[in-house]
């Protein structure tokens, strides 16, 4: 008799302490709405119970007695001043960057984008004869990339050349100087570059170009880039769930993590445009086919 005692005490313990550290937790979304919701319903599923969120477009969040990890969704809610000893899980923030400096929590950032060497094996899947690839960016971060992205392309026999744009204003000079320069190029999640006129500028010059234009999320391709390869939200909060768990077990995450999901788009009627035909694998694999 003695031994079921022990199980049905250790049963008891155990679902005592999963229950506290779900309290511990807290999710913070710059809006009640879209992606935000999106991911933050995600994140609630694969952590497997119900989180309290506030939206911090109504004000500063309120911490209930024994939070210690929040889950920021969104560059407003990344950018709370939260109390130092507070774990933050943070996502859907680009340009963001929490320095653990000063801080006695742990800070991960879910980046938006799945590994850089996966995103340039998929461009080289949808055109074979991929060889140059430019890539425009403007958000500081994006530089720490630079090396990394340069070594990454050599394994995979593409030169990639990095195009810093200073102002929205010279991007069609920058684009048709590396007009004979280039196979393809790639915008990487950047909203300082991306606004509606950059876009249809971007979609223009591909498609009056014959250039293959690869974006970072379905929107765009949507709108006339040639492919996206990068992540649903969905895949972004689940994401964030892992890192919370790794946290509450103990562990200590990665500071940056890269979802290892791919979520593929594909546009047929920009690839027609640019003189592509998808090869039949690629169709195959895509998520979205816009006609």
């Amino acid at each position: 008799m003695k031994q079921p005692l022990l199980y049905l005490f250790l049963f008891f313990f155990a679902a005592q302490a999963y229950a506290a550290a779900q309290k511990n937790t807290m999710a913070v979304l710059t809006q009640e709405s879209g992606a935000y919701m999106e991911a933050f319903t995600a994140f609630q599923t694969a952590y497997g119970t119900d989180v309290e969120f506030f939206n911090v477009s109504q004000g500063g969040p309120e911490f209930p007695p024994g939070v210690r990890t929040v889950v920021a969704f969104g560059g407003k809610a990344a950018n709370y001043p939260y109390p130092p000893g507070f774990n933050i899980v943070y996502c859907m923030a680009p340009g963001i960057v929490i320095t653990p400096k000063g801080r006695e929590g742990k800070t991960v950032k879910i980046r938006m984008t799945p590994g850089f060497g996966l995103i340039l094996s998929k461009f080289k899947e949808i055109q074979p004869s991929l060889k140059r690839l430019r890539i425009f960016w403007m958000l500081p971060e994006f530089s720490a990339d630079a090396e990394a992205l340069r070594e990454l392309g050599a394994a995979r026999d593409i030169q990639i050349s990095l195009i810093k744009v200073q102002n929205l204003g010279e991007l069609p000079g920058l684009l048709r100087d590396g007009l004979k320069e280039m196979d393809a190029f790639w915008v990487p999640p950047d909203p300082l570059l991306i606004s509606r006129e950059s876009l249809r500028l971007l979609r223009d010059f591909s498609w009056g170009n014959s250039i293959p234009f690869y974006a970072s999320n379905k929107g765009l391709a949507r709108e006339g880039a040639t492919a996206a390869v990068g992540l649903s939200f969905a895949d972004i909060g689940a994401a964030a769930a892992s890192a919370v768990k790794t946290i509450q077990e103990g562990g200590s995450p990665a500071p940056f993590i890269f979802p290892d999901k791919v979520e593929l788009t594909l546009n047929a009627s920009a690839a027609r445009k640019c003189g592509l035909e998808f090869p039949a694998k690629i169709l195959r694999e895509a998520d979205y086919l816009f006609p």
